[in-house]
């Protein structure tokens, strides 16, 4: 069974496969396949956000028609988790959804702690008040200052800094676990970045408490939701049919667009017609 991967990335360089994470924990009978997205998104504030979600449905309605039997959102943004759960009838698993449930059932009060900073808290917020996880979760620790955000365009950054296992990164996270044991009273610890995946095991290591790498929770999540035949409800997520679905391919297309030049009339034209429903 085929599970598409979309969101962060990081898959082996220059193929379509999955995060190496990942390929070493799929069970027989599952191919993890990173599938891209077309339009390039952050979620460094609230009207990007809703870029990424656009970014990723599209994504999503793609590897249906290519085939794939579950999608699996590898970003604890979850990014248009219940849109494409309301179009489609395989598995959707979200990395935020399912690892905030996880942290709730290993322990009584989890932190989430995050490579991102403070200005990015919003995230986590909007998710923790839509899942209802308020009262689970203690505190939301983020690692880096506001200003780092400015460096993500450089070849080396604090993330890239983290993935390598740069041991100041690495010595940041871990402090904010223990503030968030010693003073927010956290009992289990949820990773707040599918990219801190390659941080994961040593920082577990060092930590008295669980710690959750929503990479591989999410993913065996979703292998778990194939297994059992597990399908979005209809009666939560309602496909009413109508225009949506088929409209986000030509909104990526668009964004391309405006990404490589300034807009042609032909751009400007398709989307007000998408923008009124035509």
């Amino acid at each position: 069974m085929k599970i598409a991967i979309m969101g962060t990335g990081f898959g082996v360089p220059g193929t379509h496969a999955a995060p190496k994470s990942i390929l070493d924990l799929a069970a027989p009978g599952f191919e993890p396949h990173l599938v891209l997205p077309r339009m390039s998104a952050n979620s460094h504030n609230q009207i990007n956000r809703t870029l990424n979600e656009v970014s990723t449905i599209e994504t999503g309605l793609r590897a249906v028609e290519d085939g794939f039997d579950a999608l699996f959102i590898n970003t604890v943004g979850d990014y248009g988790l219940t849109s494409l759960r309301s179009a489609l009838d395989i598995p959707v698993i979200g990395a935020g959804q399912a690892t905030m449930h996880a942290a709730a059932q290993l322990g009584e009060r989890f932190s989430i702690v995050t490579i991102w900073p403070e200005s990015m808290r919003f995230l986590y917020a909007n998710l923790l008040r839509l899942y209802g996880m308020e009262k689970h979760c203690v505190s939301v620790r983020c690692v880096s200052m506001n200003d780092e955000l400015k460096t993500l365009r450089d070849d080396e950054n604090f993330v890239t800094d983290m993935r390598r296992g740069e041991r100041t990164q690495i010595d940041r996270i871990v402090a904010a676990c223990e503030a968030a044991i010693e003073q927010d009273r956290a009992d289990t610890i949820m990773l707040g970045c599918t990219c801190m995946a390659p941080a994961a095991d040593e920082v577990a290591s060092r930590c008295v408490a669980p710690v959750l790498n929503p990479l591989t929770t999410g993913y065996k999540a979703t292998e778990m939701a194939l297994s059992l035949d597990l399908r979005p409800s209809a009666l939560a997520y309602q496909n009413t049919g109508g225009a949506g679905a088929g409209h986000f391919a030509a909104i990526a297309d668009a964004v391309i667009a405006l990404e490589d030049e300034e807009p042609t009339e032909q751009v400007i034209s398709l989307l007000r017609h998408r923008a009124v429903g035509e």
